[in-house]
């Protein structure tokens, strides 16, 4: 079986993790596997080493076009700036669009998988019998403009199979796309528990001198530095009530972002400058999960956030946003963890002392979490991506 996968990037993400646990878990044997990346960014490419050595991958974009794009996309308030980052944001697109076309040049595939959607504007160019789109958020946290959710369900009609990677998701979609119904699957993103715990113990990433916070006490948050879709603002505001009600533990925040120094100012306005502390990124965030009391997520949407779970597999209680989608699935409508209302930080205050000071609940918390984190094993969802790319293999595509 020839298939062909398509992502954006191989930076450190959620997506970008459960693409190449994807890879390493399905069997080679049988198959010749090509990877399409968009992005060259180099230093950037986090998940590159750790992709199957039977895998051929190909850049369509260059490094140098990318860093002249972020060169003018960090100054684009600036109108010339602007000017040039458009410029060079469609300079992108055609680079993208004619390596494309020489790289699948007289290339046929049994499965093409895109895997972040963003092949779907020249999913006619790839010549496969089947293609597969997996849906990693809510299409309509998208987009706001209604003309571009038709547009891009348009281009859905091309794909003979949806994943979606939670129910809610699947439900979302199917109302906003009625036409998309028989072709939507559900398959939770694979996890290999047994790895995720080992490397909670691998200190090696951190120094000397930053193995000193993990003795702390502190509660984390782990997720890129970008306060629209991760709501930061919430979370700390929620940390300052609880730090005024006796909370004695720190907040770390695990993650980067173009809006750090926007962050550092709310810490410094919330005087907070002490009890925050913003880690950066790592390649391995689990030492920091595991050793966290909790585990705070405030966003104001997700797809199925990985963090989420992984938290759950380091056995560590969560507090989350009831955002749409993914928290209250996978907290079993807080059966094994705290909600809390989007934007409502004086309840996630209040969550934050209870299970502090409750170690009745803190304890079961902890117990549900880990057999929870059972459900999204890689062995469970593995079988479940087989079967997909297997299903109709000689069916033509609609």
């Amino acid at each position: 079986m020839k298939i062909l996968f398509y992502n954006g990037s191989l930076r450190m993400g959620g997506a970008e993790k459960i693409l190449v646990e994807i890879l390493n878990g399905l069997d080679k044997k049988d198959k010749e596997i090509d990877l399409l990346i968009s992005d060259n960014v180099l230093d950037e490419n986090f998940f590159e080493k750790e992709l199957p050595k039977e895998i051929k991958l190909n850049y369509l974009i260059s490094s140098d076009l990318i860093e002249k794009t972020k060169f003018y996309k960090s100054r684009k308030k600036n109108i010339f700036y602007k000017i040039m980052y458009n410029y060079y944001m469609r300079k992108e697109q055609k680079e993208k669009t004619i390596n494309l076309a020489k790289v699948l040049k007289d290339k046929k595939y049994d499965v093409v998988v895109d895997f972040d959607m963003g092949l779907s504007k020249n999913i006619d160019l790839v010549d496969a019998k089947k293609r597969i789109a997996w849906i990693h958020s809510p299409i309509d946290s998208w987009y706001r403009k209604n003309d571009k959710i038709k547009r891009l369900g348009e281009r859905l009609k091309k794909y003979n199979t949806l994943v979606t990677i939670c129910d809610d998701m699947k439900e979302k979609t199917e109302k906003l796309y009625p036409f998309l119904k028989g072709k939507l699957v559900r398959i939770y993103n694979p996890f290999d528990i047994e790895k995720i715990q080992d490397q909670s113990k691998d200190l090696s990433e951190i120094t000397e001198e930053k193995r000193v916070l993990l003795k702390d006490d502190y509660i984390i948050s782990v997720g890129r530095l970008d306060n629209y879709s991760k709501d930061y603002y919430t979370l700390l505001k929620g940390f300052k009530g609880a730090k005024g009600r006796g909370l004695t533990e720190k907040l770390y925040i695990l993650g980067e972002g173009e809006e750090r120094r926007l962050i550092e100012s709310w810490i410094d306005e919330l005087d907070l400058k002490n009890d925050v502390i913003l880690l950066g990124k790592y390649r391995n965030p689990y030492p920091w999960i595991k050793n966290a009391k909790l585990f705070v997520h405030s966003s104001r949407f997700e797809g199925l956030p990985t963090v989420l779970i992984e938290a759950l597999i380091c056995g560590v209680p969560v507090i989350s946003s009831d955002c749409p989608t993914g928290p209250k699935e996978i907290l079993l409508d807080g059966k094994i963890g705290k909600l809390y209302t989007i934007g409502d930080y004086k309840t996630l205050s209040d969550e934050i002392c209870m299970l502090v000071k409750n170690r009745g609940k803190y304890e079961e918390y902890r117990k549900l979490s880990f057999k929870r984190a059972q459900d999204f094993r890689k062995e469970i969802s593995n079988k479940l991506i087989e079967d997909v790319l297997q299903r109709g293999i000689n069916d033509t595509n609609q």
